[in-house]
C-alpha cells in the first residue's frame, strides 16, 4: 500500500508543481501541467481498477469505478447529442478533481500493511 500512496501521490503532485513552477519562472510549463492531468487520471483509474480486484468486497472501490464510467457515459451522451449543453458542460470541470480526491482519501485513509494481508 505504502507504493500506492507514493505512486497517486506523484500522480496528483506533477500537474500541481508544474504549475507552481509555471507561475514562478513565466516558462510555458502550463501546458505540461494540463497535459500531465491526463496522466493523473490513467493512473487513478488503474490504480481504482487494482484496488477493486484486490479488494472485492469493498463497496468504496466500486463506487469509484462505477462513478468514473459514468461520467464517461454521460460524457460520450452529451458530446453526442444534439441538444444546447453549454451550462451543463462545465460540470465536467468539477467531476475529475472530485474523483481524484475522493481516490486519493480512499487510498489514504488506508493502513501501509493492507496489501500484504
Amino acid at each position: 500500500m505504502k507504493a500506492i500512496k507514493i505512486l497517486n501521490t506523484i500522480a496528483i503532485g506533477t500537474p500541481s508543481a508544474l504549475f507552481l513552477i509555471d507561475l514562478v519562472v513565466q516558462g510555458g510549463l502550463s501546458i505540461f501541467a494540463l497535459l500531465s492531468t491526463m496522466f493523473t487520471g490513467f493512473v487513478q483509474v488503474v490504480l481504482g481498477l487494482f484496488l477493486m480486484i484486490r479488494f472485492p468486497k469493498n463497496i468504496y472501490y466500486k463506487s469509484y469505478i462505477i462513478a468514473v464510467v459514468l461520467y464517461f457515459l454521460l460524457g460520450t451522451m452529451v458530446a453526442f447529442s444534439d441538444s444546447n449543453n453549454d451550462g451543463f458542460i462545465y460540470i465536467f470541470y468539477i467531476i475529475p478533481p472530485c474523483l481524484a480526491v475522493y481516490l486519493s482519501i480512499l487510498i489514504y485513509s488506508r493502513p501501509n500493511n493492507e496489501l500484504s494481508q
